[in-house]
This record gives C-alpha cells, sequence and structure tokens, in this order.
C-alpha cells in the first residue's frame, strides 16, 4: 500500500473520530442545512489544530 495514501487515510479517520467525539449534534433538519454546518465544524476544526 502506497504510504502517503494510508497517512492521508489516518489523517481523515483520526479528524473524523474527533468531530464525533465532539458530543453535539447536528441542529439543521434539512440536508443543506446539515452540509453547512458540518463543513463549519471542519472549518473551525482546521484552524483549531493549525492554530496549535
Amino acid at each position: 500500500m502506497d504510504e502517503d495514501l494510508y497517512h492521508q487515510r489516518t489523517l481523515s479517520e483520526t479528524a473524523f473520530s474527533l468531530l464525533k467525539d465532539d458530543g453535539e449534534k447536528l441542529r439543521s433538519r434539512s440536508w443543506h442545512g446539515q452540509f453547512r454546518e458540518l463543513t463549519r465544524k471542519c472549518i473551525v476544526h482546521n484552524l483549531s489544530q493549525a492554530a496549535s
């Protein structure tokens, strides 16, 4: 298996587990609203990781 690809997979799995462990649920009811909310959570997560 390609090591770079495997490393990307582990990073994405870590990010997903951090988002899931956050304890928060999506509050939006529509698919579009949930997509926007999840996108914002990912942006905030990436910014907090870049700051630390």
